[in-house]
């Protein structure tokens, strides 16, 4: 199911829709932005987006303390969240949301087949296809993913600018299933 939503949406949703998603008013969804509890990339558009799969997560924990009768559902899980310091104090802001991506870009590399890196080149043929992801960063990934396996890696556990701004439109999103992608970011 959430492959099929990517393929509807994309890898970001706009803060108007993830607003209406979550049940909230996009001034509110600002405000959380802006305390940096909910993470928020650039589009290649210029435009800030929630990444689709921080989307669903949030809507999941939503979606749990809604059906345990919470009055703010969104508010109680963003203040259960581990960057709210109720597990650990997390660092604030982009870097948050750049570890996290680090962390299960690393996840990823630790499993890298033949079957893994197929399915990130379709993906990215598709996206790019579609317009979905700026061709600088297509031609990046295609470079890399037809390239050697040892610079994948080296490239998928990178930690600066570059690798950074490549992850934005990662073409890994799926790999992990989702029990595994909790648990590196619970991790990271």
């Amino acid at each position: 199911m959430r492959a099929a939503l990517e393929r509807a949406a994309g890898p970001t949703v706009a803060q108007a829709a993830a607003a209406r998603l979550l049940g909230v008013s996009q001034t509110a969804l600002a405000r959380w932005i802006a305390r940096d509890r909910v993470p928020v990339v650039m589009t290649a558009g210029g435009r800030m987006a929630l990444p689709l799969t921080g989307l669903l997560d949030l809507l999941d924990e939503v979606a749990a303390h809604r059906s345990a009768g919470a009055l703010r559902p969104l508010s109680a899980a963003l203040r259960e969240s581990p960057a709210a310091g109720t597990e650990r104090a997390a660092p604030q802001g982009h870097r948050s949301a750049e570890l996290r991506g680090l962390a299960y870009h690393r996840a990823v590399a630790d499993r890298l087949d033949d079957e893994v890196v197929a399915d990130a080149l379709v993906r990215l043929r598709r996206w790019t296809a579609e317009g979905r992801v700026h061709p600088r960063y297509a031609d990046a990934w295609e470079r890399l993913l037809t390239g050697s396996r040892a610079r994948l890696a080296a490239a998928l556990r990178a930690d600066d600018d570059e690798a950074a701004a490549l992850r934005q439109s990662s073409p890994f999103a799926g790999t992990l299933s989702e029990d595994e992608r909790r648990r590196v970011l619970r991790l990271a």
